[in-house]
Parts: C-alpha cells; sequence; structure tokens
C-alpha cells in the first residue's frame, strides 16, 4: 500500500492546468483514474483503453500457434498504384490497386466490399476503442480496430477504423496483391527490404519465430511489420492511426442528464461508513455527486482552470471555490452523450488543516481536529486498513475504510492522524450511480 501525504492538491492542480491548456484528446479503456488523495508523489492520471474482445497479444499468440507452412509459389512483382504515397507515414496500403488510408470511417471500409462479422449496433463511448473486429472479403479475414475519438456515444457503424491486420494464417492462399509505400509487399518483401525502403525502425524484436520492425510516428500511430524466420518474407502487417476524422460527432448537449435529475442528497450524514455519505460547509452530500449541487449550495465554478464539457462516459477536471477555498477534483459524465460540466458529478471531496481548509465531516461526526479514539469508534465494525509513516521529523497514521465489496481507491474514506489528532479528509466514490 501507498504511503501516503497531503501532495495531491498539487498533483491535481498540474492536471487542471495541463488539461485546460491542452487540445490533445485521450484515449481511455474505461475512463478511470487510479488516485490516493494524500499520496506521496504528485502523480498526473493514469489512463488506460477498452478493450472489448481479445487482447493484440491474444491474437499475436493465435497466429503463430496456428501458422502453418507456406507454398513456395511467390508473387515476384508489384503493380505500383499511382495513387499510393511514397510515406510510410502517410499510413497508406494497396489492396489489389485500391489505396485505403487510415484511419477510415466504417461505412467507407464497408463500400469497398468488407463485411462486418459482429453486431454494428454496438456502442463505444467517448475516447474508447475495441480490438480484433473480423471483417471479411471474398473468402478472406482481416482483424481491425475499431475506435470513436468524438465526444459522444456512437455505434460502432459510425465509428472509424483505425488499424487493420493482415496476416498468413487468416490468408493463407489468397494471392491479393498487398502493397506499402515505395513497394512493399506482403508475402515477398524481407527484412532488409524494409530497411532499405524505410530505414532503421522506432524498435524492434528478433524471436525465434519472427523478427518484428515497428515503425513508430506518434503515440498510437505507428505500422509493426513481422517477417517470420519460416518464409524469410513479410507475412504480418499492423497499421495503426488512432487521429481524429473530420466529421466526427463532438456535438455538445446541455440538457440535464436522468442520472442527475434522480440524484437525492441524503437526510442525515449517519454513521455508515459504506454510505459515501459527507457533510462539506453544513451540507450533506452523497458521492459521486452533481456539479449542480455543489453550485446550488454556494460553490463557484473558477472556469479558468476547469473544463467546460466532458464527452459521454468520461472523465474531467473542475475547480470549485467557496469561502475562499478550492477544492480541485475529477469530475465524470455518466450521460451518453458529451455535456457541460454543470451536469457532471464530483467523485471526491478532500480537506485538511493547511491547504484545503473546508468544514468536511465524515460518518460518526469524525472532522478535523477529531481525535484518534474518535475514529476507531466511528469506524468500529467496519473494513479498514491502517498503515504508519513515519520519519525523524514526522509519524503519521493512515486509516482507511472500504466497503468489503469495493476495495479500492476508487470507493473509500481516508482518515490522516498527527499526534493523536485528524488532520486530513478524504472521501472518494467513482462508480456510475446507475450501475449500482
Amino acid at each position: 500500500m501507498k504511503k501516503k501525504t497531503l501532495a495531491l492538491l498539487l498533483a491535481l492542480s498540474c492536471a487542471l492546468s495541463a488539461t485546460a491548456c491542452s487540445a490533445q484528446k485521450e484515449v481511455t479503456e474505461t475512463t478511470v483514474v487510479a488516485k490516493d488523495a494524500f499520496a506521496e508523489e504528485s502523480k498526473e492520471p493514469e489512463t488506460t483503453v477498452t478493450s472489448e474482445t481479445v487482447s493484440e497479444d491474444e491474437t499475436v499468440a493465435e497466429t503463430e500457434s496456428a501458422k502453418e507452412p507456406k507454398s513456395d509459389a511467390k508473387k515476384t512483382s508489384a503493380n505500383m498504384p499511382s495513387e499510393l504515397s511514397d510515406d510510410l507515414y502517410s499510413f497508406q496500403v494497396s489492396i489489389n490497386g485500391t489505396v485505403y488510408q487510415f484511419p477510415m470511417w466504417y461505412s467507407d471500409f464497408e463500400n469497398l466490399g468488407w463485411t462486418y462479422d459482429g453486431d454494428n449496433t454496438q456502442t463505444l463511448t467517448s475516447n474508447q476503442y475495441s480490438l480484433s473486429e473480423v471483417w471479411e472479403k471474398d473468402g478472406f479475414s482481416v482483424y481491425t480496430q475499431l475506435a470513436n475519438l468524438s465526444m459522444n456515444t456512437v455505434p460502432y457503424s459510425k465509428c472509424m477504423i483505425s488499424e487493420i491486420t493482415f496476416d498468413d494464417y487468416h490468408l493463407e492462399d489468397c494471392d491479393w496483391e498487398i502493397i506499402l509505400p515505395k513497394g512493399i509487399q506482403y508475402g515477398v518483401s524481407n527484412a532488409d527490404d524494409i530497411k532499405a525502403a524505410y530505414g532503421e525502425p522506432t524498435r524492434d524484436y528478433d524471436g525465434d519465430l519472427y523478427y518484428n520492425m515497428t515503425y513508430e510516428y506518434d503515440i498510437y500511430q505507428e505500422i509493426d511489420l513481422y517477417v517470420y524466420k519460416e518464409t524469410n518474407t513479410l507475412d504480418k502487417i499492423e497499421i495503426r492511426n488512432m487521429i481524429e476524422l473530420e466529421g466526427a460527432d463532438n456535438s455538445v448537449d446541455p440538457t440535464v442528464p436522468d442520472v442527475v435529475k434522480n440524484y437525492q442528497a441524503p437526510s442525515s450524514l449517519g454513521d455508515d461508513y459504506y454510505s459515501h455519505n459527507v457533510e462539506l460547509e453544513g451540507n450533506l452530500y452523497t458521492l459521486p455527486c452533481p456539479v449542480s449541487e455543489f453550485i446550488a449550495n454556494g460553490f463557484t465554478i473558477n472556469e479558468s482552470n476547469s473544463d467546460t464539457e466532458v464527452g459521454s462516459d468520461s472523465h474531467g477536471w473542475i475547480e470549485l471555490r467557496y469561502n475562499n477555498q478550492t477544492l480541485r477534483a475529477m469530475i465524470y459524465n455518466y450521460a451518453d452523450y458529451a455535456t457541460v460540466t454543470e451536469n457532471c458529478f464530483v467523485t471526491e471531496v478532500e480537506c485538511n488543516d493547511y491547504d484545503a481548509k473546508f468544514a468536511l465531516t465524515l460518518p460518526g461526526n469524525i472532522k478535523i481536529g477529531s481525535s484518534e479514539d474518535d475514529v476507531l469508534k466511528a469506524i468500529e465494525g467496519f473494513n479498514y486498513e491502517k498503515e504508519l509513516s513515519e520519519s525523524s521529523s514526522y509519524s503519521y497514521t493512515y486509516y482507511t475504510i472500504y466497503h468489503p465489496d469495493d476495495r479500492s481507491y476508487y470507493s473509500c474514506y481516508e482518515i490522516k492522524i498527527e499526534d493523536g489528532v485528524v488532520v486530513a479528509l478524504a472521501a472518494t466514490h467513482e462508480v456510475n450511480p446507475t450501475e449500482e
């Protein structure tokens, strides 16, 4: 378990500034950020990626284990289409004279004769992608990646194809002429040909079965080329280019979502440490709580350091001001459409005795200045961990109270003790209210 100090506010401040100034999108798995309210080191949120099917490693493993020896018959020349770029980082490929450029819209790919082998009514939320979506044409298959970089939830049929994989397992006995820029050809070229065309790769891997060369332009923008030892030819190509296409649905709907309308503040704070209740500046909240509730209770948004809109099922950042104090927090949009900050949910609150001097009270009437004995009485019978952090200059005790069914920093209360007295408090709950 991490040692904890009160450095998170600095981390959140940096994150807020970076978020407010950056136009670059994040691509996330589930827009969830691991955090520790009392983390010793300031850390930016980590993001992860949605995978609704299988992982790429599993696909590679399947390809390698199922790979059969190829016929000695090889295509010996390539008919270079005039439309094909000489730049590898154009992310183009020619298939039988038709040039494809990735990413491309689902509908454009489909119009070229491909059939999706799946349910295209499934949806992806903002900044998510899936893996290993199978398409078929002329009896052969390729794997693709579907991505939604818009701000709104859309069905697969409205997503873009950001990655495509050609491999010898799925294209065995296929006579397609697959050509990359500068004439590098699937099933014909070797490692020397590839390096002569593109230079040394960004990174490579020399395994027992294949030599993998990765040419990387930027994050989520790369081409992986696999020359198999058995054939000494390019028998697998992965082209990945995850950038937003023009025409993505980035509209913002200010309509108040039902999940916000259905929120009800607790009638009392109570003593239940599994309730996610807090009292802040005399008002009661259950986390996560709509931003609009904080505004109704006198908080204001510092717009210069806050997101003004958040994509569907995505997170953002906010600075809320009250009585000359600042609450910096992560917010979530649980709606399936992009909306304004006021329709999002605050997922965490914190106070301490020197920085964010809010009047925050936890269940059992625990607040700044409460004794450690009071804390132990309040959390008795609840699931908690105790941790000691000390050095020659300080000694802190931390109590973290988790719900037994959700033991994580995404859902907990945290209490920091110094010299037998509470000096910092935090509460976090990031679970979508509609899923509880």
